[in-house]
């Protein structure tokens, strides 16, 4: 029974510690991933469109970022507050172009401007779900509907270029603007917009997003853009959300915290703040790697030291050091020296074992107890098959058992012993090389060895 019981409490254990390991990853689900979508690329051909007085830079790239979440989530916020930036930047300029006043969100453009001013269709701005006043953005990838703004669907720009602008086909940018565009019609509902620490006093735009503004980065701790009811994606790409469009010949960067509207497990709507980084942490907040860009690759492989729930993406040879639970207190009977993650709980010492089955954890105090000839096993290391060598005082049954470093069982099988010696051999072949404890269990016989399984080849 007590075996029985240290197995199951050491592998809730196990659990418990790779849940903690993992931790930082709790909640992240909901967020599934940000997609950073090469939308247009500007060519010769665009950059003569000076609207305003204003044009694109020649390799100008337009960004779109979209937030991948959970069926069921919905997005309520982007914001920025005292703990947690929102930062956007590029180490160039953002374009927006100058025709578009009091239009600094991508939710308030009539998508009618773009015939006699395509490269409005390019500017940089942020947005929850909407690309218009009356489309969603969606990925070029899963839009079927075609393009309206691009080619034939403009008027070429200032310099009326025949056969009008956003034509560009080169393959960096995936699907052409002329192909598909990103936008889709809006069916869904939307309810009040709400929007703090854009404009200043006057209403003037304070930001890289204004028709007026000139920068390459923008940064604040104490802005949001709020839509009351949330936003769900599209119905042709329902798990991602249009949260940004950005022009600029620079890199990228960003971070982004989100509020996310989702059902706990007692089927209630709560609200849950996902965060970018983890440098303070509110009661409730949730880091999400994927919300700081670019992307931090490393080991993400939690049975590994190197883990970290940080990174987004698996680097090569990142992953080094094995985790190896176990208890390493050197006054403990069970001291493992090969252990590199620490379990407390499962130190042993003479006398006080908290209730753990002391012939299993301290094989050690075991041996020799009934007599140090009453088992023996060898070759000691071997590779198959195992010859266990035992002495009994009369016939009787046998069970032995042998479990791996972490305290699972992976073999058993019984024996039957005869008065005096009795021989009996086990293939261990396709046991994984290591360490393993064999312990050997009968009325007056109860012995633990530890044999190493090692491949000689």
């Amino acid at each position: 029974m007590k075996l029985h019981k240290y197995l199951k409490g050491l592998t809730s254990l196990i659990l418990t510690v790779v849940f903690i390991i993992v931790s930082s990853n709790v909640g992240v689900a909901q967020i599934k991933g940000v997609s950073v979508e090469t939308y247009y690329v500007a060519d010769i051909n665009d950059i003569t469109d000076n609207t305003g007085g204003r044009s694109l830079s020649l390799g100008a790239k337009t960004y779109r970022i979209f937030v991948e979440l959970e069926p069921g989530s919905k997005l309520r916020k982007i914001y920025g507050d005292s703990l947690h930036p929102l930062l956007i930047m590029s180490d160039s300029i953002f374009y927006n172009n100058n025709d578009r006043p009091s239009n600094e969100f991508g939710y308030e453009i009539q998508a009618s401007w773009y015939e006699d001013n395509p490269t409005l269709a390019l500017d940089s701005w942020l947005t929850l779900g909407l690309a218009s006043k009356t489309h969603k953005g969606i990925m070029k990838s899963k839009d079927t509907d075609g393009d309206i703004i691009a080619g034939a669907n403009n008027l070429g720009g200032t310099a009326a270029i025949p056969g009008g602008l956003l034509v560009n086909t080169d393959p960096i940018m995936g699907i052409p603007l002329t192909t598909d565009d990103g936008l889709v019609p809006n069916n869904g509902v939307f309810a009040t917009w709400l929007d703090v620490g854009f404009k200043d006093a006057f209403g003037n735009d304070t930001t890289i997003f204004g028709a007026d503004s000139l920068g390459n980065e923008f940064k604040c701790y104490g802005c949001a853009l709020q839509q009351t009811l949330g936003v769900e994606g599209p119905s042709q790409d329902s798990s991602r959300i249009l949260v940004a469009q950005l022009t600029t010949t620079g890199e990228l960067k960003f971070e982004l915290n989100l509020t996310l509207e989702q059902t706990d497990v007692n089927g209630n709507s709560v609200l849950i703040d996902y965060v970018a980084t983890d440098d303070s942490l509110r009661p409730g907040e949730v880091v999400s790697p994927f919300l700081s860009y670019p992307l931090a690759c490393g080991c993400t492989d939690p049975t590994y030291l190197e883990y970290s729930g940080t990174y987004t993406c698996l680097e090569s040879d990142s992953c080094k050091t094995l985790i190896v639970f176990g208890c390493m207190d050197t006054l403990a009977c069970n001291y493992k020296l090969e252990a590199n993650f620490n379990i407390s709980s499962l130190c042993c010492y003479p006398g006080y074992c908290n209730d753990l089955d002391i012939a299993l954890v301290c094989p050690t105090l075991n041996l020799g107890r009934f007599a140090s000839s009453s088992v023996l096993v060898y070759p000691n290391p071997s590779n198959g098959p195992l010859t266990v060598e035992l002495f009994s005082k009369k016939k009787q049954q046998a069970t032995m058992e042998i479990y791996n470093s972490l305290g699972a069982l992976v073999y058993s099988d019984m024996i039957f012993l005869n008065e005096d010696v009795t021989l009996s051999s086990h293939n261990i072949e396709l046991l994984q090389d290591g360490v393993y404890l064999v312990r050997v269990v009968a009325d007056q016989l109860n012995e633990s060895i530890r044999v190493v399984k090692q491949n000689n080849n």
